[in-house]
Order: C-alpha cells, then structure tokens, then sequence
C-alpha cells in the first residue's frame, strides 16, 4: 500500500494522510456493506421461515460482526502508521496496541459465542421445551448456558494471556492445584452438585411431583436445584434437602408415571352387622364424592375376623395426592354418619375374661 501512495503525485506527509484516510474510509464502506446485507439479504431469507430463531441470531450477530471490522479496520491502521512512524515512536507502543485490539477481538468473539448459544437455549425453553412431557429442559438448560459461559470466557482469558507471553502452562498447573486443594475442602458441596446433575439426568423425580420419604413424609418437589431440592409440605412449609442425602434415600414417588393415587378407608364393624349392608353403604358414598374416580372404581374388602370387629377396607382413586387428604376425611365423616343412620356399631376393642372358682385346679 505505501508503494501505491508513493506514486501519488503530493508531498510525502500528504501520502501518510491519504493513507490513514482510505483504512479508514475502507473500515467505513465495509461495515455498511455488511449492514446493508444484514438488513436485506438476509432478512428476505429469514422473513420466508415460520421459526423467529433466525431473525434473533441475525440480530445478535449484526453488532458483534460490525465490531470485529472495526477492530480489523484498526489494526491494519495500526500496522501501517508502525511501518511509518517504528523508528521515531518505538515498536513497543504499536505492539501494546496490537496486543490490545487483540484482546479486544477475542472477548468480541467469546461474547458473540456465548449470546448465540443463550438465544439457542432461549429459544429451546420457550418453543421446544413447553411441548416435552419432561421438565428437565426448564432446570438443565440455563445450567449448561451458565457452565458454557464460564467455558468460554477461561478459554478467551487463556487466550489473551497467551498472546500477552504470559505462562499460562505454570498457571494452569496452579489451578489444578488450588483446584485439587478446593475439591478436598468442599466434598460435601460437590458430592451436592454431582447429586443434582444425577437427578437433572436420572430424573426420579420431577418439580410438581408429590414424594414419600421412609418415614412416610408426603412433600411436593418445590424446585431441583445444583445443591439442594426445595421441597413443599402438606403444612405449606418449605424444607431444603441436600442433593447427596436425596441421592441416599429411597424415595416414593407418588406421582410419577401416574398421577392418580389410591387411599385406603379402614373400618371394623360389629360382628352382628349386615355385611352385605357395610359394602352398600361404602360404595355408595364413595360414589358420590366429587373426587373420586369412576375409572377406576371403588374396591370393597372384607379383610379379616378381627378381635372385637369385622375389618374391612374400601379402596379409592383420586385424580392427583393434592385431593386424597380431605377427600378421604369427608369420605370417613359420611361414612361415619350413615353407620349411625343405620344402627351399625363401629366396636372399640375388648376382651372377656372368665373367673373360674375352683381350687382343685390350684
């Protein structure tokens, strides 16, 4: 370039001027160039597609595109003011600018990467997502966005670094140890972690589904989180479990595959009762509960002889757990109110003892 100024027919300081001028001109002509392409090429394209993905990736990509001319543009003006002005300025200036819009590029590219693949996951969370029976997509999608950020950016430092002649082999080598020193110190919260992405991936259960713990605890999965679950009770209290206990316990899960739960409504009766009576009167007051499924039906069972009554044993099915507690309640105080109607007796436990007077037997 400088052998073509050369030829102009000015004085010398007036060809360095015109020099600077077409860089900077030509930086100019490009980027609308690209602008220009951006709005109508490819916008012509994109308006012809039902999906709106690429009309967002057109618009997140136009400004970093437009960015990396101007840093082009720079460091070829750069490059040509050094070959003008290296012996009286110093070649070490222009290499710290060099180095710098360098640096500058790569963050403009680690930027752009990271923006794309947010409208990727963006995108995939409200058009995908919604139409998937699982809901791992809502907890391990903004996971991944955050763990490819932090990927990236360590790569964009290491790079610059590098370019800086900075050892980035000694401090990697520090990381991993300090990395190694952290691991040991923070066992328990990465033994949580890895327990998070094991239930993310494993999926034993769901947020929204109702668990049963060992102890027969009832909650709801209030949120799955990277190192603890949120769980709900039934008292509408929020209890917080660590992932790495979750992972220990057997869990029951009462929602998943189905949400339809059964109950169960124990009673005894007097042994001079009417069975036949006992099992009318139970189903048709199953029957009537707004809650209870016809599909399944109520099941009657006639349990055992117990000590003192005949057992017995209805089983119900309700659409989802949040309707068995106060279904089954209602259902016992209507059960309860016709066995009075009906004179049958619900027996509490006795025993009979016989004295026997005899002292022979002594």
């Amino acid at each position: 370039m400088i052998e073509l100024l050369e030829k102009i027919p000015v004085e010398p300081l007036m060809q360095k001027f015109i020099g600077v001028g077409i860089i900077i001109l030509a930086t100019f002509i490009v980027v609308f160039i690209v602008r220009i392409t951006l709005r109508l090429l490819i916008t012509k394209i994109t308006d012809k597609t039902k999906t709106k993905l690429d009309d967002t990736l057109v618009a997140i990509i136009s400004r970093p595109i437009v960015m990396l001319i101007y840093l082009f543009g720079a460091s070829v003006l750069f490059n040509y003011i050094q070959a003008l002005l290296i012996e009286s300025v110093g070649e070490q200036v222009f290499n710290f600018f060099d180095a710098l819009i360098y640096g500058l590029g790569v963050i403009v590219v680690a930027s752009l990467i990271t923006t794309i693949f947010t409208a990727l996951v963006n995108w995939y969370s409200s058009t995908i997502a919604p139409n998937t029976e699982t809901k791992v997509n809502d907890e391990f999608m903004p996971l991944l966005d955050r763990a490819l950020k932090i990927i990236v950016y360590t790569l964009a430092t290491l790079i610059i670094l590098d370019h800086f002649k900075v050892d980035v082999k000694g401090l990697i080598a520090v990381l991993g140890i300090g990395s190694l020193a952290i691991a040991l110190a923070a066992q328990e919260t990465l033994a949580n972690m890895i327990g998070g992405f094991v239930i993310m991936i494993d999926r034993p259960f769901r947020t929204g589904d109702w668990i049963q713990f060992e102890d027969n605890r009832i909650c709801q999965v209030n949120q799955i989180g990277v190192r603890s679950t949120k769980l709900l009770t039934i008292e509408n209290t929020l209890i917080i479990v660590p992932n790495a206990e979750l992972m220990k316990s057997t869990i029951h899960n009462v929602t998943y595959p189905f949400p339809e739960i059964k109950f169960k409504i124990e009673v005894g009766v007097g042994y001079d009762s009417d069975i036949e009576l006992v099992k009318n009167i139970l189903l048709e007051e199953a029957g009537k509960m707004e809650h209870i499924l016809k599909n399944p039906k109520p099941i009657f069972r006639f349990e055992e002889f117990g000590d003192s009554s005949l057992n017995v044993i209805l089983i119900c099915s309700v659409p989802e757990v949040s309707y068995k507690f106060d279904t089954a309640s209602q259902l016992r105080v209507k059960i309860l109110n016709r066995f009075r109607v009906e004179n049958i007796e619900i027996p509490f436990p006795q025993r009979v003892l016989t004295f026997v007077n005899n002292p022979d037997k002594l």
